[in-house]
């Protein structure tokens, strides 16, 4: 009989626990994002006009909801491309992961800020800082799997490298998103959508491939 491990001790077992987690919470902000885009009341409406009106004045909260919904997908993605490099994981790297997906259950917030006041300055700050603290966890993450000799024992050193280059180049694109808001907040916006939107698709281009990496 196996003695049983201790929780500090790594196993694919406790790496399994948290891909199952991780899936869990970003399904429910998947879920909330979305439940922020309410029907007009019926009783406000009294003609075509007034609910074209109504769908229209709906546009701030469509636009964040496409940018949250990007940004999900993209950390989703992230997050599951990390846990396919790393073969074991132990209670502090499980913590890790924990910091980063309170990050993600923020983003329905951040996201509700923003379409509520999207020609405020703040609140695209507040939507970008939720960005970086996301950027943030999930680097710190593979650091500490990188260092505990958790990572595929037939990875190599660039894989790990263009790792930590991705997050980085994101963080650098969100900042400079972030910075247009000084300029107008919609820009802003509009710039960190696209931004999410290149990251989704992901073209081939090598121009593109090069900026993004």
């Amino acid at each position: 009989m196996q003695p049983m491990k201790r929780p500090l001790e790594p196993s694919q077992t406790g790496l399994h626990r948290v891909v199952g987690l991780t899936d869990g919470v970003f399904a429910i902000a998947l879920t909330l994002i979305v439940l922020e885009i309410r029907v007009p009341a019926h009783e406000a409406i009294r003609s075509e006009h007034d609910l074209l009106a109504a769908i229209a004045a709906l546009a701030p909260r469509f636009l964040t909801y496409a940018l949250s919904f990007l940004t999900l997908t993209i950390f989703w993605f992230g997050q599951q491309a990390q846990h396919g490099l790393i073969a074991r994981s132990d209670r502090r790297l499980a913590t890790l992961n924990l910091c980063f997906l309170a990050f993600i259950a923020l983003l329905p917030f951040s996201t509700d800020l923003l379409a509520d006041f999207l020609e405020f300055r703040t609140a695209v700050l507040v939507y970008w800082l939720n960005l970086l603290m996301l950027g943030v966890t999930l680097s710190a993450s593979w650091h500490y799997a990188d260092k505990s000799g958790f990572a595929a024992e037939d990875l190599d050193a660039e894989t790990k490298r263009m790792v930590y280059l991705r997050i980085v180049k994101a963080q650098v694109l969100w900042a400079v998103g972030a910075a247009l808001c000084l300029i107008s907040p919609l820009l802003s916006v509009g710039f960190m959508l696209v931004v999410q939107l290149v990251y989704a698709i992901s073209p081939r281009a090598a121009l593109v491939r090069k900026i993004i990496g």
